[in-house]
């Protein structure tokens, strides 16, 4: 299992905003996540457009990381040419992964929902073999609720993937613990199966998603070490620190995961 770099942090994205020339923007990711200590990162296209960098243009010196790519805010499907530039970018740039959320159905009747079921497995099918062919793992997300994805519950989901036993599996243990599962659930979901990454941030219950979700480790009440130790043999294990936090939540974050749950001592007595 390694660790890999998701947001940069707070003061981190302010700065690369106020950097004018692309190439500097791009040396300083690269050097933001050679400072936390990340082996890899994992490219999600609507943050870096934020920073007014194409994917395409990742600089070579990058291969020092081990590099993934990942899609999220899929509405009813997922568009053909954002599925054609990925898999462009992940060749060119010697990606091991591209992983995607279930498409958002918020607002379609049954009738529509179960069309996009359909479509779903059309496009998986399809990009799947192209994956296979390209040496690229494909991973399916692991949100599960209802009112806005796919999936209702990590029962539908479970059943979606083990249509395809070759489809990857992204667990994001955030927002299934929020969602109500344990860790002992999420586990029993999901153990055994085709597991190539985890989202990984602390979680709260009964708060707003959005206070709820992407926390610092130590900032909420899920077990996380148990998550990660039941899942961290696995070969080539990605492990995305998805926290949405200041340039200190993060570093102490991936030193808590890297030291194996020694809180800093600021926590440690909060």
């Amino acid at each position: 299992m390694y660790f890999t770099m998701d947001e940069i942090g707070f003061a981190n994205t302010k700065k690369i905003k106020n950097i004018t020339a692309e190439p500097e923007r791009w040396k300083f990711i690269y050097e933001v996540a050679k400072t936390y200590g990340f082996e890899g990162v994992h490219f999600t296209p609507e943050l870096y457009e934020e920073f007014g960098l194409d994917l395409s243009g990742i600089p070579a010196y990058f291969q020092d990381f081990k590099l993934t790519l990942h899609f999220s805010g899929l509405y009813r499907n997922i568009p053909e040419p954002k599925l054609t530039k990925a898999f462009e970018i992940a060749t060119q740039h010697g990606m091991h992964d591209i992983s995607l959320h279930p498409p958002d159905i918020y607002g379609l009747s049954s009738s529509e929902k179960s069309l996009c079921y359909d479509l779903f497995r059309k496009t998986i099918e399809k990009w799947l073999e192209i994956a296979l062919k390209n040496g690229i793992t494909l991973s399916l997300e692991s949100h599960v609720e209802g009112r806005y994805f796919l999936f209702d519950g990590l029962e539908e989901y479970v059943e979606f993937i083990d249509l395809y036993p070759e489809l990857g599996v992204l667990i994001d243990i955030s927002h299934n613990y929020f969602d109500g599962y344990t860790e002992d659930e999420i586990i029993s979901f999901l153990s055994g199966k085709n597991v190539k990454g985890l989202h990984i941030s602390d979680a709260l219950r009964g708060v707003d998603i959005k206070e709820g979700t992407h926390l610092a480790i130590g900032h909420g009440t899920m077990d996380v070490f148990k998550l990660l130790n039941h899942f961290a043999d696995i070969p080539e294990l990605y492990s995305v620190l998805e926290i949405k936090a200041d340039n200190e939540g993060i570093a102490d974050s991936l030193r808590v995961l890297q030291q194996g749950g020694n809180l800093p001592p600021r926590l440690q007595s909060s």
